[in-house]
């Protein structure tokens, strides 16, 4: 189980409603070892395109490098769908495959495709999509 400040979730949520019409991306980080997350990074999707997002690696490395600063590790990718549903794509899955090989990421999708925002968390191996319970705290 994803364990989640509602103040972190809310955050999530603002930067995917902020992005539209492109999808929103971010990292998360948690303390090591942990299963809950402590702190967002929101991130521009360098693809800027409402179908896909795309991590910039100089921002990818400036937020490894805060987290380090604050002791803590990224946990996973955030990201929205503005169209469809929370739940992974073909593209999603071919990515974490590609930059996760192992599945120790959590991958946070927010579904702005009906009026209420909806927030669910995946781990992906193997191209296996398993949906975990997300905790608010």
């Amino acid at each position: 189980m994803l364990s989640i400040t509602a103040e972190v979730r809310d955050s999530m949520i603002a930067h995917a409603q902020r992005e539209v019409p492109n999808e929103a991306c971010g990292l998360f980080a948690g303390g090591n070892g942990s299963e809950t997350i402590e702190t967002f990074f929101p991130m521009q999707n360098a693809a800027q395109s409402y179908l896909i997002y795309q991590l910039d690696p100089k921002e990818f490395i400036e937020v490894e490098q805060k987290a380090d600063h604050l002791g803590i590790q990224i946990l996973g990718v955030m990201h929205s769908h503005t169209v469809s549903e929370a739940y992974p794509s073909e593209t999603d899955v071919s990515d974490a495959s590609q930059f996760d090989p192992f599945g120790l990421w959590h991958y946070i999708i927010v579904s702005l495709q009906n009026e209420e925002p909806i927030m669910r968390s995946f781990r992906i191996i193997d191209a296996n999509i398993t949906e975990e319970e997300i905790e608010i705290k």
